[in-house]
């Protein structure tokens, strides 16, 4: 050892110290810090995913369905339909029945009765659910909701409250709770009939596939006459599984599930003696760092042996804990030792060759991140290379809701978003509000899908410590400078676009924009702007479902002209109410037309998000429509998701009064906003419209395809249409298709198109051709 050791120098040996001390440090600290959660059951529904099994079937679910809902006719149900479900159930001979279902309030004293004399007839245990809950918002006390006193006297007591993790997510489960010095075992706990230590959890398994969990329809038992049930000897878990009840939560295998199909799983956890012991982090982290500080050591710090060595081992620590977990030995973490493994490479490359980068000269005091300066320093030593610039656009804002600390944080985490679209990775702080990188070769043929995908990396909250914090960014690119690319990105955001290239021109589009404006009615009067006609297509029907109205600008002087710059800078003078009911004159016209041989067709205009507040011009807007020869239904209004949260009551009025004179009303760009099913649920809409950064990247992105599907459904649930943009591939198309999206549109199906290609490649007015969009 000693041989091994002598042969290191002084600076190859302090060098590889520090990386392995900088690994011990982030290991822990994010342990501790809790960044492993995700990554930690991202890991475990993996192994799950591995080692899948079924159910024990001795646990049975009765569920409240949406078929039982409409079969019994009425909600809330009578008590006694309750009862006749015990009766049923203790005819065919279970062995438990357990309640995932609040009685802890009387019905009638009639319909109590009733159930009362069921429980106690019952020839099988009962359990019903008690709460822990706070006594009020102004008080931290708990009390506990306990079923009101006819029933429990005939009833086991079972706890059945939850606790979702940090992400909100439910994969874990508790064996009991204690309220007031009262200890209450969970109704799984129960159900399992197996002990532990109230207020300890233990893991739900995931690798238990639910489909196996054998499932009746309450309506279905109540049919029956309990004998031919089949279900002699099983343990009966009753709740609700109707989407219109609620009581669902999201687990990190399996999405969004009932609250009884989670109670069940975590039944058969303890069944089947999944709740194995958790050894920690510790074990596999000392056998990572006895490995690869060997390995620092025989390989004098040979990169490519280290890097060996780390595959090596992640991969017996993977294999260890999988053969672990299928023989039900014991459990333990991982990811702390990966984080080691990781950092470790990770430090020994950058300080083997960024270490300069790392001096207070060439960093920014205020992120901790490379600066201008660093930038320059990197430039200088290479050649032809393009610069991209991102100026956050509510910088002042930020500095209200932001600590010195937690905005190093929100730079790093912004820095980690932008650094795939950079070369060599490395985000440098420009400028007070202004990040910079140099673009990654990848993208230098393309710059507007570069940008695209920035924007998309923004849709998401970004953490500023504790603090999510939603950022909004107008990008700048040059060829030559810093500067020109700082000052790029200064010209997008007051020209309202998402990007701009500097030029020699760009000095000129400040005084260009202004004329724009005065410009704007003689464009109208001249047409030279006009309506162009993007298709929409009905996926259940595999039919052109209508089209979306878009204006276009071609300026005398200028040149095309894009809705992005031109329509801002109308929002911003006031003016944007004169072209927007130009647009709708323009479409109500053609429509009139189209609609005598197409009357099934509809046609969307978009609305700013100022006008909502403009009482004079939603009552012009609804005349119009009311004047033209067509069923106002087919026409709809999009309004932002962002227009409508910036003022909800005056949103809810102004819409309340398009739906009342028959116009549709559409919430467009619906998943940037940050609102929720249930908010929406308070608008008059009928329809929302997936924004496309998310429909564009669900191919690709788990968590984008999670939410369009989960979005898809829950939109159903509240009989919304859903219609998603962006669709660019066959691929998405389809997926769309099985998710039970209505209608599609992108350029996949057909770009904007003139009033005259609308009419002959879709419209075919001289009907020698269906609707149907050719393969």
């Amino acid at each position: 050892m000693r041989t091994i050791i002598s042969s290191f120098s002084f600076k190859t040996w302090s060098r590889a110290l520090l990386a392995w001390s900088i690994a011990v440090a982030v290991a822990l600290g994010l342990h501790f810090a809790g960044f492993g959660a995700g990554i930690e059951q991202q890991m475990a529904n993996l192994r799950a995913d591995l080692l899948e099994k079924p159910a024990t079937g001795d646990i049975a679910i009765v569920e409240i369905d949406a078929g039982s809902i409409q079969a019994l006719d009425s909600w809330p149900w009578p008590r006694e339909h309750y009862g006749a479900l015990v009766d049923r159930l203790s005819d065919a001979g279970v062995a438990q029945i357990a309640f995932d279902i609040d009685f802890s309030s009387h019905s009638t004293a009639e319909q109590d009765r009733l159930f009362a004399e069921s429980l106690n007839a019952s020839r099988a245990a009962i359990i019903l659910p008690t709460f822990k809950q706070k006594s009020s918002s102004a008080n931290q006390n708990y009390t506990e909701s306990l079923p009101a006193t006819p029933f429990r006297e005939n009833a086991f007591l079972a706890s059945v409250n939850v606790h979702p993790d940090q992400n909100g997510q439910l994969n874990s489960y508790s064996f009991g709770t204690t309220t007031d010095g009262v200890a209450r075992p969970s109704l799984a706990s129960m159900l399992a009939e197996t002990s532990g230590n109230i207020g300890e959890s233990f893991s739900i398994d995931q690798s238990i596939n639910p489909a196996t969990i054998p499932r009746y329809s309450f309506a279905e038992i109540l049919e029956s006459n309990g004998s031919d049930l089949n279900l002699a000897g099983k343990k009966i878990l009753v709740g609700a599984t109707a989407i219109e009840l609620g009581d669902r939560y999201p687990m990190s295998r399996f999405g969004i599930m009932p609250g009884v199909v989670i109670q069940a799983m975590a039944a058969e956890t303890l069944l089947q003696g999944s709740n194995i012991p958790q050894i920690g982090f510790w074990p596999p982290l000392v056998l990572a760092m006895l490995i690869l500080t060997f390995g620092l050591a025989r390989n004098r710090a040979s990169q490519k042996r280290i890097t060996i060595y780390a595959a090596a081992t992640t991969v017996i620590l993977f294999a260890a804990l999988l053969i672990s977990e299928y023989f039900a030995f014991f459990s333990f973490s991982n990811i702390p030792a990966f984080f080691f493994i990781g950092t470790l490479l990770v430090a020994e490359k950058i300080l083997k060759t960024n270490f300069a980068l790392k001096t207070t000269r060439l960093q920014n005091m205020t992120s901790q991140l490379p600066n201008e300066a660093a930038l320059r320093e990197f430039l200088s030593q290479r050649e032809n290379r393009q610069i991209a610039s991102a100026r956050l656009t509510d910088y002042r804002e930020l500095l209200v809701v932001t600590t010195e600390q937690s905005r190093i944080d929100l730079f790093q985490n912004l820095a980690d978003r932008f650094k795939y679209l950079a070369e060599d990775e490395i985000i440098y702080h420009l400028d007070t509000d202004i990040v910079g990188w140099i673009v990654k070769k990848d993208y230098v043929n393309d710059i507007t899908n570069h940008f695209d995908t920035a924007a998309a990396l923004l849709q998401a909250p970004v953490m500023a410590g504790d603090t999510k914090i939603k950022l909004n960014a107008a990008f700048g690119i040059s060829d030559s400078s810093i500067d020109k690319a700082k000052i790029a990105s200064g010209q997008a955001q007051a020209g309202g676009k998402r990007w701009a290239r500097h030029d020699d021109d760009a000095a000129l589009a400040t005084s260009r924009n202004q004329s724009l404006l005065a410009d704007l009615e003689q464009a109208i009067e001249q047409q030279d702007i006009w309506v162009v006609y993007q298709p929409k297509w009905d996926l259940a029907e595999d039919r052109l479902s209508g089209a979306e109205a878009l204006v276009r600008w071609k300026h005398r002087e200028h040149g095309n002209i894009s809705p992005e710059v031109f329509v801002p800078l109308l929002e911003k003078a006031g003016r944007v109410n004169e072209l927007t009911l130009y647009v709708l004159k323009v479409t109500l016209a053609n429509v009139t037309n189209w609609a005598v041989t197409h009357p099934n067709l509809n046609y969307s205009v978009n609305i700013s998000a100022q006008l909502l507040g403009d009482s004079e011009f939603i009552q012009t807007a609804i005349g119009l429509v009311n004047e033209a020869n067509i069923d106002n239904h087919r026409i709809i209004f999009e309004m932002t998701e962002t227009a409508t949260l910036a003022d909800p009551e005056l949103s809810i009025s102004a819409l309340e009064q398009v739906r009342a004179a028959g116009i549709s009303v559409s919430i467009d760009d619906y998943g940037t906003g940050q609102s929720t099913m249930s908010y929406l649920q308070r608008l008059p809409v009928d329809e929302i419209k997936i924004d496309q950064s998310f429909v564009k990247t669900m191919m690709t992105d788990n968590a984008n395809q999670l939410m369009v599907k989960s979005t898809i459904e829950l939109a159903h649930a509240l009989n919304l249409k859903v219609v998603a943009e962006g669709i660019e591939d066959q691929a998405c198309m389809d997926r769309l298709k099985t998710f039970g999206c209505d209608v599609a549109q992108g350029w996949h199906i057909s770009k904007a198109v003139s009033t005259e290609a609308f009419m002959a490649d879709w419209l075919d007015i001289s009907g020698s051709r269906d609707l149907r969009r050719s393969a």
